[in-house]
Formats: C-alpha cells, structure tokens, sequence
C-alpha cells in the first residue's frame, strides 16, 4: 500500500475543504484543485497504477497514432508529440465524486464503480489534444470512449 494512498475518508475531507472555500468567497477553480488531486491519485492506486504523477511509459491505453509515433521512434520525446489524456476531465470527475459527497453516498462501493466507468487514462498525440479541445474538452460525456470517439481518436 502506497504512503500516498488516499481513503475515503480523505476524500470526504477534501469534499468538505471545497466547501468551506467557496463559502468563504474562494472560486471553484481554487476550491477543488485538492479534491481533483486526491480523486485522481485514489482512481490511479485503484487502477493498480502508481501516485506519482502520469507519464507516457506507465499508461498502456494509446491511440493508433500515439502508438505509430512511438514505433517510429522508441527514444520519443513525450513533451513534443504526446500527451496523457484523462477520459474524464480531472475537474469533471472532482465534480462528481463532490455530487456523491453532497448526497451523502460518498463510500468506497460508490467511489469505485465511479472510477470504473468515469477514470481512464490514454495517450494521445498533440494533434489529437487540440481536435479534442475544440469538439470534446469541457464537455461531459457517458463514458471516456465516447468523448475520445467524439474528436475522433481511435484505439
């Protein structure tokens, strides 16, 4: 078990922090930076993944171009070609581990099957990002396939 791995409990926390800083006039973009932190580092450990922060060698989940590109060039500089893309965006899926938590229904049955169909993590080309940004990046979608198939990444 990970020093870093985060319980239930913790997260509820963190659910409550957001709380109390946007009561105390504090935005939504500072508010939940610590729970979208804590629910991906929660999702990744679930996931049988590591708490260090994402890097290209450790997600197997690549797009055909993302995997083509690597091919091409095993020695790849990840920062100038590819990227590790959250299926769920981390703010969207902060929002709904909060929505658990306000309803009371924040457990580890519930926070798991929400990792199970919300976290995923995939590699994707630069290219792929901006398609993404521009038909699929703010928008929430029923699973992270239907997003990626939204811009047009293929597996």
């Amino acid at each position: 078990m990970s020093k870093n791995a985060i319980s239930i409990d913790q997260l509820k926390l963190a659910c409550e922090h957001v709380n109390a800083m946007k009561n105390a006039g504090v935005t939504e973009n500072l508010a939940i930076r610590t729970l979208e932190l804590f629910a991906d580092v929660y999702a990744k450990l679930h996931t049988g993944g590591s708490a260090s922060p994402h890097h290209i060698r450790h997600v197997e989940l690549r797009s055909i171009k993302a995997r083509k590109l690597l091919e091409a060039d095993p020695d790849l500089n990840p920062g100038d070609s590819l990227r590790v893309e959250h299926g769920t965006p981390r703010r969207a899926f902060a929002r709904k581990v909060l929505d658990l938590h306000h309803e009371g229904k924040l457990n580890k049955t519930a926070m798991d099957k929400l990792v199970a169909r919300y976290w995923k993590l995939a590699v994707i080309t630069i290219d792929e990002d901006l398609c993404l940004n521009k038909v699929a990046r703010s928008k929430m979608f029923d699973t992270p396939e239907e997003r990626w198939a939204q811009a047009g990444i293929k597996f």
